[in-house]
């Protein structure tokens, strides 16, 4: 049984989602055409004028047409709303897991000391989950500077854990500024993210 060729198999997906775009949309896709592949621009820029949105491509040369430079961020722009609400949801998750994780400690701690720490602990695990879970329904700046702190709290007992302890490492201190770096960047993403 014979095959089909490549170009019989490929479902160009990009021409119904493009389709589909509003007018506005497609303005965008112009816009910035250069960063999509050619075959999709291409594409686009014939929906343009079958639409009316531009009479020609000699009208891509219309200012309104021409693309920003890119400038370097230390947070990428998410354009897309669908796009963004992923973004955030999936960060927001992963911070309420370590919120998860601090109770599991706090959880063994209480109960094989019975410490106070514990208890505390516990409790830092709840609130940091607990605001995580809010972020993952509405970013705010309150909240985002509320996970901060409570960054500077964790990152805090750290260096107390660190400084008691003559068993440190260099990785575990490599190991946990990089973590701690992660973390930071997540919630400056977030707040990058705000509604």
């Amino acid at each position: 049984m014979m095959e089909k060729s490549n170009d019989e198999n490929q479902n160009p997906e990009f021409k119904q989602i493009i389709a589909g775009y509003t007018d506005d949309e497609i303005r965008n896709v112009l816009k910035k055409r250069k960063l999509y592949q050619k075959e999709a621009a291409d594409f686009a820029i014939q929906e343009a004028i079958r639409r009316g949105i531009i009479n020609s491509e000699q009208d891509l040369f219309a200012s309104e047409f021409n693309h920003e430079p890119h400038k370097f961020s230390l947070f990428p722009t998410i354009e897309n709303d669908k796009a963004r609400g992923k973004f955030k949801k999936s960060i927001a998750r992963s911070l309420i897991i370590l919120g998860g994780l601090a109770m599991v400690w706090g959880g063994i701690k209480i109960f094989k000391t019975q410490s106070f720490e514990g208890i505390l602990i516990f409790v830092f695990g709840v609130a940091w989950s607990f605001t995580s879970f809010q972020l993952m329904r509405l970013v705010n700046t309150k909240l985002v500077n509320f996970m901060f702190v409570l960054l500077g709290i964790a990152v805090a007992y750290l260096v107390k854990i660190f400084a008691a302890s003559s068993y440190v490492k260099t990785f575990d201190i490599i190991f946990t500024v990089v973590s701690v770096g992660f973390i930071f960047y997540g919630i400056g993403f977030l707040g990058k993210l705000k509604d």
